[in-house]
């Protein structure tokens, strides 16, 4: 009897390893995500973002070309392109069209940039100008990287949302994976996912990024669409990991985009903090409108993304952010001060630490922020 007891164990031991360790779990099937994206028809595929992305580089080419003659030659005024402004958050749309008059305005002014000095404010009948290089408003904002950089949120994200949405929703037009080739085009990035040949938002989620080990946003990026890619042309058994992908993606964009914030925020210290200790002349004035575009950068990639949804940041933290920056949105910018207040630039240490906190980025990740990353 015992050894009849003890022979069932064993054949019982056999058969639970069987089951465990031979017999596949057809309930947990596994995802394999391919080494590289492979789109069959990805420029018909990507007509509508192609030309978003396409919108907002001639309207950036005719914001420079303002500034490159602003005080030489006459400025026509500058459009707002069609789709561009469609898919950009309305709120954000608003204050575009009236940065373009103001921008235009800058340009065709018959000064230079005037700066009010320590406690003062700029006269109203300014209209901006000048500074080194560097086309500003009265406040001394760039209103350039507003319509820009901005745009990269307000514009760009806000788009890759609403496909994103479509996808999850199963929305026509959006239930094939081709629908993954919108958000590789409305990020700024191609098939190859090559770091030489980005633009818009991806440019910088590039510059945020390890090339050399490949790791950081950019590869984030593409992982979560290989993935979301791989999951809907597996079938439905892969919805979970296709939407998690999804959430993924817009999640490493937007870090990318606020540890961009970072980077202009120590970039703004930097150059200021050389500029002042320049002597008064032209050189100084270059120094000074350089680092204030190194700001206006920060401030525009922060404002553009006010007001999204789908984002992890608050737009009260965003708003605290601008307060810090001076550039409270719906009010005139006080930019200026930058200029005159040394104590200021306690600020921008502040904020690299509030949205330090927001991601949970490390010092070693944050100190990483400070370099751009070109190929």
């Amino acid at each position: 009897m015992k050894k009849i007891a003890l022979s069932l164990c064993v054949a019982a031991s056999v058969l639970v390893s069987c089951s465990d360790d031979d017999i596949p779990n057809d309930n947990n099937p596994s995802l394999t995500i391919p080494a590289e994206y492979i789109s069959t028809d990805f420029i018909n595929n990507v007509v509508a973002e192609n030309t978003v992305v396409d919108e907002l580089a001639t309207i950036t080419t005719a914001a420079n070309a303002a500034e490159a003659n602003a005080q030489s030659t006459t400025v026509a005024a500058i459009a707002y392109p069609t789709t561009l402004s469609t898919v950009t958050l309305p709120s954000y749309r608003t204050q575009i069209e009236d940065w373009l008059v103001e921008l235009v305005a800058a340009a065709n002014s018959n000064e230079g940039f005037i700066n009010p000095g320590f406690g003062n404010t700029p006269d109203g009948s300014d209209e901006g100008g000048l500074l080194g290089t560097r086309l500003l408003d009265e406040y001394g904002l760039e209103l350039e990287q507003m319509v820009e950089k901005g745009s990269f949120g307000a514009a760009l994200y806000n788009h890759a949302i609403t496909v994103v949405n479509g996808i999850k929703n199963g929305t026509e037009g959006f239930t094939e994976s081709s629908a993954i080739d919108r958000l590789v085009e409305i990020h700024g990035t191609e098939v190859t996912f090559s770091p030489s040949e980005t633009t818009a938002a991806a440019t910088y989620s590039r510059r945020r990024s390890d090339l050399t080990n490949e790791t950081g946003f950019f590869y984030d990026i593409r992982e979560n669409l290989l993935t979301a890619k791989a999951a809907m042309e597996v079938g439905s058994d892969f919805i979970d990991q296709r939407d998690q992908a999804l959430n993924d993606y817009l999640l490493n964009w937007e870090k990318s985009n606020f540890a961009t914030v970072i980077y202009y925020c120590n970039a703004t210290k930097d150059q200021l903090t050389a500029a002042f200790d320049l002597p008064d002349g032209a050189d100084k004035d270059a120094a000074l409108g350089n680092a204030l575009h190194a700001y206006a950068e920060g401030v525009a990639f922060a404002h553009g993304f006010k007001g999204l949804s789908d984002k992890l940041i608050t737009d009260a933290e965003i708003d605290t952010i601008l307060s810090k920056l001076l550039a409270v949105e719906n009010e005139n910018p006080e930019s200026h001060r930058f200029l005159n207040e040394t104590t200021l630039l306690s600020d921008l240490d502040s904020i690299v630490e509030d949205i330090k906190n927001i991601y949970g980025f490390t010092d070693a990740e944050v100190v990483s922020f400070y370099v751009n990353n070109n190929p």
